[in-house]
């Protein structure tokens, strides 16, 4: 038995491999990323300036936030952590933070930038 070859188009071959090198070269497309928010509120921790960065013992403390003449005031509870309920992120302008322990005397304070979803105020 005689195996019969068909002429075979030598342009067409050369197209199809050009064709398959440039979709192999070509970048994949890039989806764009959502930024995806997962805290609601602004939010604030303290922690120490040790290497383990452990959080305060912040029983007592409050924490103000003040831009321009508004100042927000929340209470620290007992893990370092304060939550601001009126302060929706990402906030849209910059705050001065102010710390204060439970007799009142301020501890520290802070500029923290617009844009942010928490602030870590290390101390």
């Amino acid at each position: 038995m005689a195996i019969i070859k068909k002429p075979v188009n030598k342009k067409a071959v050369m197209a199809s491999k050009v064709l398959a090198a440039k979709k192999a070269k070509a970048a994949p497309t890039r989806k764009k990323r959502r930024i995806r928010q997962t805290l609601d509120r602004f939010i604030v921790v303290a922690i120490g300036t040790n290497a383990t960065g452990t959080p305060k013992d912040t029983t007592g403390w409050t924490a103000s936030l003040r831009a321009g003449t508004t100042t927000v005031t929340a209470d620290f509870d007992e893990f370092g952590v304060v939550r601001f309920p009126t302060i929706s992120t990402l906030t849209s302008v910059p705050y001065l933070l102010t710390l204060r322990d439970e007799s009142g005397a301020t501890i520290r304070s802070f500029n923290v930038p617009a844009d942010r979803e928490f602030f870590v105020a290390r101390f």
